[in-house]
């Protein structure tokens, strides 16, 4: 794309997203201005309104580890004040800081989970269940369990199941001797607003029917108490696409990982008792024990931003708000992204 004889559009408008190469990621113009300015001051950290969960309003966060907040609950404190979201209109960041402590990659397990907590259910947690742990390689490894479905001769629709996963290189050693910090981004291909996020691949496609609470109010012409009825199904199997995006990875503000077509978890309750959380620093039981674990590695500092920073974003906040307070070494030699 860099050889394009960009010139010709001159007198226009131009948006335009430039990757050069599959350690760097830049985009220009993508507003009214060609550049963020702010992310030119290195020295000020920039206020995020789309950053939710911040550790920093936690004393020893280790120590509390894993730490557990319960999707679309109200949080409020003397510091925290926060409510996570089941989807966001474009995508999500997470952004770790740890320390091993001189551990093995083998102590490292599940370090990050989204989704219905210890559900044995498959109907209640397929496409409801994501993690994100280290491997005793020294990988990081993203699993999920998903839905799928056939058209069997005989009976017709037949839903099925799989296991989604990926995984990095080998982290360069150097960069994660001390604290290192890693970044997650998931940013969907559709942007959603209002009732879109719900209807668009959202969680209104789980729904199947209503219950009535109290049948007497059907008799009497009372309004009836319902409650709406959801399922996994067909028809949320059939806007998967609605769903995709690009998932990244970076270590230290350097990208590592990419692959596209990636789904995002849409979380439901379904007809489960449980709850649906985010866990930073653990997995959860449930799910067909594919997210067990917790982290032995020390959890120094969590953020979770309801949008997906872009790169520019990414390294400001690393150089500005990681890099001055932490005792991060840089990688040597190249990362490798896997696509």
């Amino acid at each position: 794309m860099n050889s394009q004889n960009i010139l010709k559009y001159w007198g226009q408008r131009l948006k335009l997203t430039l990757d050069t190469s599959e350690f760097y990621d830049y985009e220009i113009g993508d507003s009214k201005i060609d550049f963020d300015v702010d992310v030119l001051d290195f020295d000020t950290e920039i206020v995020y309104p789309s950053l939710v969960i911040d550790s920093s309003c936690v004393d020893n966060l280790d120590s509390i580890k894993p730490w557990e907040n319960e999707i679309n609950k109200q949080y409020t404190g003397e510091t925290c004040d926060f409510l996570v979201r089941k989807r966001t209109e474009l995508g999500w960041t997470l952004d770790f800081v740890f320390n091993r402590n001189s551990l093995p990659w083998s102590s490292g397990s599940t370090f990050y989970y989204w989704g219905i907590l210890n559900e044995t259910n498959e109907q209640n947690y397929l496409d409801n269940n994501l993690s994100f742990s280290f491997t005793s390689d020294g990988r990081i490894k993203w699993e999920k369990y998903h839905m799928s479905g056939y058209c069997h001769t005989i009976s017709g629709y037949t839903q099925d199941s799989y296991v989604a996963s990926g995984q990095t290189s080998v982290l360069c050693t150097g960069g994660t001797s001390n604290d290192f910090n890693l970044t997650i981004v998931f940013r969907r291909n559709n942007q959603y607003t209002d009732c879109d996020l719900l209807n668009e691949g959202g969680v209104n496609d789980y729904i199947t029917g209503f219950t009535i609470n109290n049948p007497i109010d059907v008799i009497t012409g009372a309004t009836p108490d319902t409650e709406t009825l959801e399922v996994i199904n067909k028809n949320w199997l059939s806007n998967r696409d609605k769903r995709l995006g690009i998932l990244k990875i970076y270590l230290n503000s350097r990208l590592i990982y990419k692959i596209k077509d990636w789904e995002e978890i849409v979380p439901s309750l379904r007809q489960s008792e449980n709850i649906i959380a985010q866990i930073f620093g653990g997995g959860t039981t449930g799910s067909n024990n594919l997210h067990t674990g917790q982290t032995s590695f020390e959890l120094v500092n969590v953020k979770y931003f309801e949008e997906p920073l872009k790169y520019p974003n990414i390294k400001h906040h690393y150089l500005s708000t990681i890099k001055p307070i932490y005792n991060i070494t840089e990688c040597q030699e190249g990362c490798m992204v896997i696509n």
